[in-house]
């Protein structure tokens, strides 16, 4: 069974970076997340946030033909 919510710790785990990281995203906003204790305290991840931020700010890559065509 699929758990709804994720600390930030069990998501550092899963996807393997430091809670740190976790907090930080959370912190600026870019990770969706919910608080289940009053004055912004207990932070939850729903599940699919850490899919649905990994696409939103994925770069992609060039390909070699463009970067030789913009820098030529």
């Amino acid at each position: 069974m699929t758990k709804l919510l994720e600390t930030p710790k069990e998501l550092a785990e899963r996807v393997g970076i430091p809670v740190t990281n976790v907090r930080y995203l959370i912190r600026e906003d870019m990770l969706d997340h919910i608080f289940t204790a009053p004055g912004k305290r207990n932070p939850k991840i729903p599940n699919g946030a850490w899919e649905k931020y990994v696409a939103q700010f994925t770069v992609k890559a060039e390909s070699r033909a463009a970067a030789s065509r913009r820098e030529g």
